[in-house]
Parts: structure tokens; C-alpha cells; sequence
């Protein structure tokens, strides 16, 4: 017969094991006040294990299927040592509470870990790195990583650390890896439930998949929150983030957490300054309503970005034949690499929306002719009040489509849309503007299209000329575009004193003497977009004649923006 060994350590005891404690059959009972310290691992083969007391080891510890481990109320389990130490209990075992007291090393789950009491972290840069299993804490277990620094669990895999009946606020201390911590704190509103917590390395565009990680206005870190029972979480959500998890745009004073709604984010408060302490940075939301499984981020206001792809002809450049307008400031190399609307009295930017710049005259040159760019033009998005909430400097190919700065041939990105219906106004340096005439839904993470030349009555009012059949430009000649006088720039006219006729303006940028010429330049006065500024010569290239045929060879005409 195989014969048992019964090992108690009683009250106030502490028994050292310098090697390896291995049981192939024994029972170990550590009472109450007493610890037992292995300085290397613990192998439970088919013995039993009782801890009432404390268990401290230094290396792995295993506890195989046909053994027992088990865990009286207060007893702890203390890693502590050098050196990382591995955790595998084969058969379902609930511990009381565990200590990481290691120097700077980890501890590995290498099957899912139950905690019924707390969990405590006493030293720094310690951490319980999950891979694909699971660490779940009790409705009365506490998590505690405050007094260090560095130490928490990381969720590098498909483990999640679950928090049973979460009722009122806990921190989840967890981090995607383990030079980055990202604790969340949870408290219910609604119905008390198992929350479930992992971190994401990044900020993703689509965190079902973790692809396309975003790179700007965001901390590098998404949280993936779920609940056991679908349907009945309120949660109210503070992650936080070190400095070092901050994009390079991201604005810690303007932060707020946004959740993704299975198409793009949604802000769950209003943006804001984050809270600082000790270099950690958080915010708090305001109802997170759970649907299963969802995902939070931090963004800041330029998270709330939407798209807009718009197209519309300028009558000046415009040139029939090749059903394009002409690009001759590009081939000429005026246009500004930054926009030009911020200098102008008449245009006022909003919301992000101003200095957008482009590195070199080379990106104003494409592949195909037709995607050339032509000029810098100004965008608004107006609300149903007629309110501007957000602008953007933009700029116009030949073909009329109007693409961001960015060089990828892209739709134009918008600061400060919120899902809502808008119009959309169309500007430019000397030409009148055009207003949808239809409403445009816009929402954060989505392209609207509007195209102004497929109809004159895309644009509200008479503000539109047809160019060509069927093709429709806003008009030309608006040479004081750029005036401080509030109507100066919402008509086309050549009558009147200086500050609001056209050929007067025209007139003065040559000095006064209407057989000056000025080449190649990037003037308000250029009516044609050709580079010069003239006032004799054919209607070709003459600005002043270009001025009299959009007001249909009569001086006295008047066009007046409607709008």
C-alpha cells in the first residue's frame, strides 16, 4: 500500500522549502496564520492541497486534474522571487486571495484563474499576462494596483478579466501589454451583471476584426466591454491611459470616450480636459449602454469626423472642349501651399477648419489629367438653422471633385458632425457660392455625395450657369471676393462705387491703367484662372471681357448670390 503523508503547518508557523515541493498523493494542510514558502515551483500530481494560511512560491505552480487545490476564505497564494512563474490548475479551483509580490517578472496563466477574495499587487512591474485564458474575480473580490507602479494583467490574447455582479464602481486593472496599462473603472446603472474587460493594442477603425488601427486624435487602446446577460447595462466608464499611449495629434484637454456602434464611434459625453493624477490620465462617460459585446475608445474632438465627397465647376477655368477646367495656376506653380481663406475677410473657419496645408507643389499634380488640381476652394456644412458648424479648406480637381488634403484622391473629412441632416456650401476665392439645394445627411464615419453640376437646380436660387449642356458651374467674376464689405462678395456686378463693382476692382489691382498686364500671378482679380490679370486682348484671356459675358454682355446686369 502506498503510503499517505499528511504535512500541517500550524498557527504561527512558517515551514521554507528551498527546492521544489512536489505531492504524488499526500495531503498538505497550511493552517491558519501559518505560510509555507517554496522557493522553486509546486506540483500537485493526485495529492491534495488545503491552504489556510499563506502559500508563497517563487516559481510555477501546478495543480494536475486528478488533484485538489483548495483555498479557505482570507488564505492567500503569494508569487513573489525573481524569476516569472507559471499558473496551471488542471481541475476547477477557486482561490482566496492572491498577492503579486515579484520582482519585476510576470505571472502567466496557463489555464483560467478563479479569485473569491482579492487580488493585490505590492510590487512594481508585476504582471499576470492572461494569453488565451481567463481571470475571474468574485461580486466581493477587490483589485488593487494603486500604491505601484506597472503592475497589472494583461490581456494579450483572447482572455478577459470578469468582474461577477458588478454593481458599483470597480477597476478593472488591465493593459494590452505589458509596457501598457490602460485600467477602465465600471460602475452599473442598470441591471447588476458579470462584465467581462480585455484591451486592444490600438484604437480600431474596426475592433470586431483589430484592423485598420487609427493614428490620430485617439489613445492607442481599445477597451472591449461585455456583459453575461445580453440587454440591461448602464455602465458609467473611466479608462485611462499614460501619455505614451497618446497619438501624435491627440489632444489630452479636448478627450472623451466614444463607443463604436458597429459602423463607426459615437462620443458618449461631451469632449473635455482629462483628469491627471500621478501622469495618468482619464475621462468619464455617461451611459454606456452594453448590446452584448461593445468597444470603447478614447478620442478627442477630431474624432468626430465626417466625409464628404462634393463636385462642382468654376466658370472661369472652365474649358468645354475637354470637359475639364484649366489648371494653369498648378502648371504655372501659384497655387499657395496653404489655403488662402484665413487671410480673407470674407471667409471665417470653424471648428478645425483653417491652415490646412500641403507639403510640396508636387502634390497638387495627379496621375491622370482630369484629378489635377485647380485651386483651393472653401467648404461649410450648414445646419437646419442655417448655422456654419464646421468648415474646411479644400481642393478642386479639372473634373470638378472636390478631395482633401491629404494626397490620397479622398473624400473631404469634417471636425464636429454629429448624425443630422445639413447643407452644404461650396465657395471660392472669386466666384459666387452655391448652397445645396437638397439636404445632405451626414454622420460621424460616413461620405455624403452631393454633386452641384448634374443640375442647375442642385444649388438654391439662380446661382448656377449651364456651362455646356447639361453641366452646370457656379458663376465667375467675382474680382473683391475677398473684401472686408459684408455684400462684396454675394454679387457679381460692374456698376456701382469700388467696393462693390467687379471691373473697378479689376481696374485697381492693374493700377489703374486697364492696358497693364500682370503675369503670372495668384490674384482675386484673375477671373480666368489663367495667372494673369489683364484687361485687353480677347475674350480668351481678357478678364475684364471674361466679367461683361457672365453678366451676358451687359454691364448693368447684376448677379447676386441668393444665400
Amino acid at each position: 500500500m502506498k503510503k499517505l503523508l499528511t504535512l500541517v503547518l500550524f498557527l504561527g508557523m512558517a515551514l521554507g522549502v528551498s527546492a521544489q515541493l512536489v505531492n504524488q498523493g499526500g495531503t498538505i494542510t497550511i493552517q491558519s496564520g501559518a505560510t509555507l514558502v517554496v522557493e522553486s515551483d509546486i506540483t500537485n500530481t493526485t495529492g491534495s492541497i488545503v491552504n489556510n494560511g499563506i502559500i508563497e512560491v517563487k516559481g510555477d505552480i501546478t495543480s494536475e486534474a486528478a488533484a485538489s487545490f483548495t483555498s479557505a476564505v482570507d488564505s492567500k497564494l503569494k508569487f513573489s522571487g525573481t524569476t516569472p512563474s507559471t499558473i496551471n490548475f488542471m481541475a476547477s479551483t477557486i482561490l482566496s486571495d492572491v498577492e503579486m509580490a515579484k520582482t519585476a517578472e510576470d505571472l502567466t496563466l496557463a489555464s483560467d484563474l478563479d479569485i473569491d477574495g482579492d487580488l493585490t499587487f505590492t510590487e512594481d512591474d508585476n504582471q499576470i499576462i492572461l494569453g488565451a485564458n481567463n481571470l475571474v474575480l468574485s461580486a466581493t473580490s477587490a483589485a488593487d494596483n494603486v500604491a505601484v507602479t506597472n503592475s497589472f494583467i494583461v490581456t494579450d490574447g483572447a482572455g478577459v478579466v470578469t468582474k461577477e455582479g458588478l454593481s458599483t464602481a470597480f477597476k478593472f486593472p488591465v493593459g494590452a501589454a505589458i509596457d501598457s496599462q490602460n485600467d477602465i473603472t465600471l460602475a452599473e446603472g442598470g441591471t447588476v451583471d458579470d462584465i467581462s474587460v480585455r484591451v486592444l493594442t490600438d484604437a480600431y477603425d474596426a475592433p470586431v476584426t483589430q484592423t485598420d488601427a487609427m493614428v490620430d486624435d485617439v489613445v492607442s487602446a481599445t477597451w472591449e466591454i461585455t456583459e453575461a446577460v445580453i440587454g440591461g447595462s448602464d455602465l458609467i466608464a473611466a479608462p485611462s491611459w499614460a501619455a505614451a499611449d497618446e497619438t501624435t495629434t491627440f489632444d489630452n484637454t479636448d478627450a472623451a470616450v466614444f463607443q463604436f456602434n458597429g459602423t463607426d464611434y459615437t462620443a458618449l459625453a461631451t469632449t473635455g480636459a482629462a483628469t491627471t493624477v500621478d501622469g495618468i490620465n482619464s475621462v468619464t462617460n455617461v451611459g454606456l449602454v452594453l448590446d452584448d459585446t461593445d468597444y470603447v475608445i478614447i478620442g478627442d474632438s477630431g474624432l468626430l469626423r465626417a466625409f464628404l465627397a462634393a463636385k462642382i465647376i468654376l466658370q472661369g477655368p472652365y474649358q468645354a472642349s475637354q470637359d475639364l477646367m484649366r489648371d494653369q495656376l498648378r502648371t504655372k506653380s501659384l497655387i499657395p501651399l496653404e489655403e488662402p481663406y484665413s487671410d480673407m475677410a470674407a471667409f471665417t473657419h470653424v471648428s478645425g477648419g483653417g491652415g490646412e496645408t500641403v507639403d510640396a507643389l508636387e502634390d497638387f499634380d495627379y496621375v491622370a489629367d482630369g484629378d489635377d488640381i485647380v485651386d483651393w476652394v472653401f467648404l461649410e456644412i450648414r445646419d437646419s438653422a442655417d448655422a456654419v458648424v464646421s468648415t474646411r479648406s479644400a481642393l478642386l480637381q479639372r473634373d470638378g471633385d472636390i478631395i482633401d488634403i491629404d494626397g490620397s484622391n479622398s473624400a473631404v473629412s469634417f471636425e464636429g458632425i454629429t448624425l443630422d441632416n445639413y447643407t452644404i456650401v461650396v465657395r471660392h476665392r472669386n466666384h459666387l457660392g452655391v448652397k445645396s439645394s437638397g439636404i445632405v445627411s451626414m454622420s460621424p464615419g460616413t461620405t455624403a455625395v452631393y454633386d452641384f453640376t448634374s443640375a442647375v437646380n442642385q444649388a438654391v436660387g439662380d446661382q448656377q450657369e449651364e456651362l455646356e449642356t447639361g453641366v452646370y458651374g457656379v458663376y465667375g467674376g467675382n474680382a473683391n471676393g475677398e473684401s472686408a464689405v459684408a455684400t462684396a462678395y454675394k454679387g457679381i456686378r460692374m456698376t456701382g462705387p469700388s467696393t462693390i463693382n467687379d471691373a473697378l476692382a479689376l481696374l485697381n489691382q492693374l493700377g489703374g491703367i486697364y492696358t497693364a498686364t500682370q503675369f503670372d500671378v495668384y490674384e482675386t482679380e484673375d477671373l480666368n484662372l489663367d495667372g494673369n490679370v489683364r484687361m485687353t486682348g480677347p475674350s480668351t484671356i481678357n478678364d475684364a471681357l471674361f466679367l461683361l459675358g457672365v453678366l451676358d454682355g451687359v454691364y448693368t446686369n447684376l448677379i447676386v448670390r441668393a444665400f
